[in-house]
């Protein structure tokens, strides 16, 4: 045990002396998130919905069931005129009729308020045809006024952010073990009379310490800067940052496995972390890309580990579901972790 302890107070020093190394593991995203929360920190709520109603008879119940819904902005017009506006970018969702039936109409970024809304007109459509045929009593209909989840941009962004910080963790964090190996230093302390899976477990213990405390520096900043609201509890908290930081130093690992100097392992993790960083929806919503990135982002660890993070942290809805991200993120740890045992190199 006291050789653990030892390995571990060593590698914490060899890594808080690297001011560049402190950094990028903490400067680096608190940045980020000034840098962002200063352009859409004030930005209104990405829930608020700019509905336009066709002007038809046939659609005049809709204005009463949405009309006193909050963060819903109802416009009437023509077909030509909420079309053209839909287009402009001045109504987030359209309702018109079209072949019998009811059509919601929205570019690809609001098609979950498309979706939403649809979802409480069916309700309220079905409600009606059952007290019509008598299966529903007047007694037994309540009405409520519906509110709409409202999360600010910077509420989006921020659990992005600390996604992105231990996932470079993870990532980078391995190189210094390659820094080791090509020194050789491994291989002296091979001839030392102490187990090698001592000085490994120091190093991801050391890691997973680190992760812990860029959680605490990111959401702080967050709170100080822009008051971001925190409406998750702890334990699950950590519980994810834990399990994905596992997850991120275990491929971190399996890439540095491939790698005999520093320079070219640093060039094959920044080969799998920019992808990553751009095309897993940790900073946009997936339906802002082009829809034939899309796809991308359900192949990448990290936009299950962000989908999980956003819902912990601030409440967003999940875009896979909690369950989904972490049998995800759970294949990828135990796949990465297998192959790094297998292709671990010492030397």
């Amino acid at each position: 045990m006291k050789v653990f302890w030892f390995f571990l107070v060593a590698h914490s020093k060899n890594t808080f002396r690297d001011r560049m190394t402190l950094f990028w593991f903490f400067g680096f995203p608190v940045l980020f998130v000034f840098l962002f929360g200063l352009i859409f920190g004030n930005a209104g709520s990405s829930w608020d919905v700019r509905l336009g109603v066709v002007e038809d008879t046939r659609l005049s119940f809709v204005l009463s069931v949405f009309g006193n819904v909050k963060g819903v902005e109802l416009s009437r017009g023509s077909q030509e005129e909420e079309l053209e506006a839909l287009r402009k970018g001045q109504r987030d969702v359209v309702v018109a009729f079209e072949e019998g039936s009811i059509v919601f109409l929205a570019p690809p970024q609001h098609a979950e308020k498309a979706q939403f809304l649809s979802g409480v007109l069916r309700g309220v459509l079905l409600e009606e045809e059952l007290k019509r045929h008598g299966l529903l009593s007047p007694a037994d209909v309540t009405v409520r006024t519906l509110a709409f989840p409202r999360f600010r941009q910077i509420e989006y962004f921020l659990p992005g952010v600390l996604a992105m910080a231990l996932m470079q963790l993870g990532l980078f964090g391995s190189l210094d073990f390659v820094e080791l190996r090509e020194k050789k230093v491994t291989r002296y302390l091979a001839a030392l009379p102490v187990q090698r899976s001592v000085l490994l477990l120091s190093e991801v213990t050391m890691r997973v310490g680190i992760a812990l405390l860029q959680t605490v520096v990111i959401l702080a900043s967050g709170w100080a800067f822009f008051q971001v609201r925190y409406v998750g509890a702890l334990l699950p908290l950590l519980s994810w940052v834990l399990f994905g930081s596992a997850t991120f130093v275990s491929l971190g690992y399996l890439l540095t496995s491939f790698a005999r100097t520093v320079e070219s392992a640093s060039g094959l993790v920044q080969m799998v972390q920019f992808p990553m960083m751009f095309l897993s929806g940790i900073f946009f919503p997936p339906e802002m890309m082009p829809q034939s990135l899309r796809f991308v982002v359900r192949l990448f660890p990290l936009s299950y580990f962000g989908d999980a993070l956003r819902y912990v942290t601030v409440g967003v809805p999940t875009q896979f579901g909690l369950r989904v991200d972490f049998l995800v993120l759970f294949a990828w740890l135990l796949g990465s972790f297998l192959l790094a045992v297998r292709f671990f190199r010492w030397e």
